[in-house]
C-alpha cells in the first residue's frame, strides 16, 4: 500500500494533514502534492517490484496513494505498448522514437491511469458520487471507473462534445449535462457545482487523481530495460501528464534507481497554447488565452487550472521545452503514425509526436535521442474528424478493366508499383 505522509503546497510548502480531505492549499489555492512515503523502499527492492507477475499500474502500489488495497478499482489499465517501428524511423529521422500507446487503455484515452487512483482513493474515503467536467475523455473514464466503484458519475460536458464521446460515457450510467458555451465557461460552472453539491472532483485539482499519472515513469523506465529517455513528449491541456511523469522520474532518482531525469515536453495545439505561451515569455506563471478552434479537441482548455503553472515550472526544470503545433501538422502526425506504426490517434493524442517532429526539424531534438512520445486517446473518439473524401476514392463497376484502370490511377498518386505479384492464382470453385 501507499502510505500518505503529508499533502503539501508545490507553490508555499504549506502541508496540510491527508486527513482534512483537502484539495487545494488554503493560502494559494494550488492543487496539493500528495508526499506518498518511500522511506522503506531500498535500492534492493526494485528487483521485487519487477518481478510482480501484475500487467497494471498497481503493479507499483507502493508509489500510489491508496492505503486500503481493498478499495482498489481497476478495469486492467496500464502497461500499454511502447512501440518502435522501423518505418516510423525512418520516416521522422529519429532513430530511437518510441510510442506510447494509450489508445489501448480501458476507455481508449490516458485518463485512465487518473481515474483508477482518484476513484480508489474516493471509495476508500467513502464517495458516493464522483464529478468531473470534460472534453470528452475524462468522463468517458470518470464514468466507466464511477460505475465499477458504486459511485453515481455526473458529467458536465460542452454542448459540443463528439457525439462519440458522449455516447461511451452515456453507456456507463452517468449522469450527462450538456452546457452551452465555451470549455472554461462550462468549467467555471462546473466549480460552483462542486461546491453547492459536495461532489467528488475528479479533475486535475484532485491532487490522488494526479498521483495515477507517475506510472508513465515507473512503465516506461520499465519497457526501456532500465534506461530514461531523454525527452518525454506529453499532450497538453492542464499539463497533469507532464506533472505526474516527471514526478515519478524523480522519485525513481531519489530511490537511486535512475541516475538522470527525462528533458519534458509539453505539446499543446497552437490555437489554444497557454503553456506553450507562458514558455515563450520567459513568465513564471501560466495566463488563460482565449480557446481558438483546433481539430484537437480534447486539449483545448484556454483557461487551465495552477496545475499548468507546475507543468511550465516542470518543462524548464527539466530543460525542457514547450511547442505549439498546427492542425496540418496534427493531421500529418496522426496519418504518419497509423501508417508506420499502426497506432489509430485522436488529433489531440497525437500532438506530442506532431511536436516531437517539429523539434526535429529544429535541431532541438537529435537524431540519435532517445525520445518517447505518449498518444493519449483513440481516434476512433473522435473519427468525425476525418474526411472519408480523403482516403477512399469513388466507386467503379465491377469490371475487371475497370479494377486494373483504378489500381494503376492510385498507384500513380502514391508513387508506386500497381498492386500485383504477376503470380496465377487457382480459383477457388
Amino acid at each position: 500500500m501507499g502510505k500518505v505522509q503529508t499533502l503539501a503546497c508545490p507553490k508555499c510548502h504549506r502541508e496540510v494533514s491527508p486527513a482534512d480531505r483537502q484539495f487545494a492549499c488554503p493560502e494559494c489555492r494550488m492543487a496539493l502534492d500528495v508526499q506518498v512515503d518511500l522511506s522503506h523502499l531500498s535500492v534492493d527492492f526494485q528487483d521485487r517490484v519487477l518481478r510482480r507477475q501484475d500487467s497494471t499500474i498497481w503493479k507499483w502500489h507502493e508509489f500510489l496513494p491508496v492505503e486500503d488495497l481493498s478499495c482498489i478499482v481497476s478495469l486492467g489499465e496500464g502497461y500499454t505498448p511502447l512501440l518502435h517501428t522501423e518505418g516510423l524511423a525512418r520516416a521522422t529521422g529519429l532513430e530511437r522514437l518510441f510510442i506510447k500507446n494509450d489508445t489501448l487503455l480501458p476507455t481508449g484515452s490516458l485518463k485512465d491511469r487518473s481515474n483508477t487512483v482518484g476513484i480508489s482513493k474516493g471509495k476508500e474515503f467513502g464517495i458516493t458520487t464522483a464529478a468531473v467536467v470534460s472534453t470528452g475523455n475524462a468522463a468517458v473514464s470518470v464514468a466507466a471507473y464511477a460505475s465499477v466503484a458504486g459511485m453515481q458519475a455526473v458529467v458536465i460536458i460542452s454542448a459540443n462534445t463528439s457525439p462519440q464521446k458522449v455516447a461511451q460515457a452515456a453507456i456507463y450510467g452517468a449522469r450527462i449535462i450538456p452546457v452551452e458555451g465555451s470549455f472554461d465557461q462550462v468549467a467555471s460552472i462546473y466549480r460552483t457545482a462542486v461546491e453547492e453539491f459536495g461532489w467528488y472532483d475528479c479533475l486535475s485539482s484532485n491532487p490522488y487523481r494526479l498521483e495515477g499519472k507517475k506510472s508513465y515513469a515507473f512503465e516506461t523506465w520499465e519497457q526501456l530495460d532500465g534506461e530514461v529517455p531523454d525527452w518525454m513528449c506529453h499532450c497538453t491541456a492542464g499539463g497533469a501528464g507532464v506533472v505526474a511523469a516527471y514526478k515519478g522520474f524523480r522519485e525513481l532518482k531519489g530511490l537511486g534507481w535512475v541516475e538522470k531525469l527525462p528533458r519534458m515536453v509539453a505539446a499543446q495545439a497552437d490555437a489554444c497554447a497557454p503553456v506553450v505561451r507562458a514558455f515563450e515569455r520567459g513568465a513564471d506563471e501560466v495566463t488563460p488565452v482565449e480557446a481558438g478552434e483546433t481539430i484537437a479537441e480534447s486539449i483545448r482548455v484556454g483557461k487551465p487550472s495552477a496545475l499548468a503553472t507546475r507543468a511550465l515550472l516542470d518543462v524548464r526544470a527539466s530543460g525542457g521545452v514547450a511547442v505549439g503545433v498546427t492542425d496540418d501538422e496534427i493531421r500529418s502526425a496522426q496519418s504518419l503514425l497509423a501508417r508506420t506504426t499502426g497506432i489509430f490517434g485522436e488529433p489531440g493524442g497525437v500532438v506530442s509526436a506532431a511536436a516531437a517532429l517539429k523539434l526535429k526539424e529544429r535541431g532541438v531534438i537529435k537524431a540519435d535521442d532517445l525520445v518517447v512520445c505518449t498518444v493519449s486517446g483513440h481516434g476512433l473518439k473522435q473519427i468525425g474528424v476525418l474526411d472519408p473524401g480523403r482516403f477512399v476514392s469513388r466507386p467503379i463497376p465491377p469490371k475487371m478493366d475497370a479494377l486494373r484502370a483504378r489500381l494503376e490511377e492510385l498507384a500513380e498518386g502514391a508513387n508506386e508499383k500497381p498492386t500485383t505479384d504477376n503470380r496465377p492464382m487457382r480459383s477457388s470453385n
